[in-house]
């Protein structure tokens, strides 16, 4: 998936640095109060036993998770409706944060601008994983993270098998939560997913291009260990996510 990124950085780097008013460090108050809205509350709530925690657990085994419900299919058809409501609702709650935050984010991805199901569909198109998968959108997510914090410059090494035991291990994972048992659940958890790895990433090129990166690394470190993940101790190999 990371070496699908670049493609991201074209399309977007203008729409987030090419404002005058728009700061670097307005692109870094972005990302992370998206990381504090009510998305990750949302998608926490949703996960109950928190896939994250789970996949740091099993990351110190040194193995998978065991899917509990294996016939769960995660795969979902997308409604435009859903992906606008997500949006917009993420869009809502930056604004009440931080006014300029959130008129970054509607520039950007708001109604009219880019689509962000169209930039993730790029992200993962190389891995050959099914895009409107909730699975795919979480070890999307992680795999973003992973490679922010761990400053990731070379990213050959995340090849397409590595991306795919990624997807297997979030399967595992999410296969453990009876809440995500309706395609309405797996449909919403798998747009919110989509959109924050998207923005973590614009956040991610931003802080780079402003000469902000290991601020934001360090801020995105400590979000994920919040989340009881510490991506600083796993590496990412053909067996998904695992203890270094």
């Amino acid at each position: 998936m990371a070496r699908k990124l670049f493609l991201i950085n074209c399309i977007f780097a203008y729409l987030l640095l090419s404002n005058s008013t728009a700061k670097a460090q307005q692109s870094v108050d972005l990302i992370m109060d998206n990381f504090t809205s009510s998305v990750i509350s949302q998608t926490n709530t949703l996960l109950a036993n928190s896939a994250i925690e789970s996949s740091m657990r099993n990351a110190r085994k040194g193995k998978s998770a065991k899917a509990l419900n294996t016939k769960v299919n995660f795969n979902y058809t997308p409604n435009k409706a859903l992906q606008q409501k997500v949006v917009q609702q993420l869009g809502n709650n930056l604004k009440a944060r931080n006014a300029a935050a959130g008129q970054a984010f509607f520039n950007a991805l708001g109604p009219g601008k880019a689509d962000y199901n169209q930039l993730f569909a790029q992200m993962v198109q190389q891995s050959g994983l099914p895009a409107n998968n909730a699975a795919t959108a979480l070890a999307a997510y992680l795999e973003v993270g992973y490679v922010v914090v761990n400053n990731v410059q070379n990213t050959s090494s995340i090849t397409a098998e590595v991306d795919k035991a990624l997807q297997r291990q979030t399967t595992a994972l999410l296969s453990q939560n009876k809440r995500l048992s309706t395609p309405t659940a797996i449909s919403r958890l798998g747009e919110e997913l989509k959109l924050q790895a998207v923005v973590l990433y614009l956040g991610w090129q931003s802080a780079l291009q402003g000469g902000q990166s290991a601020q934001f690394r360090s801020g995105i470190d400590q979000q994920f260990k919040s989340m009881g993940l510490d991506l600083t101790k796993v590496n990412l190999t053909t067996k998904g996510l695992v203890k270094k």
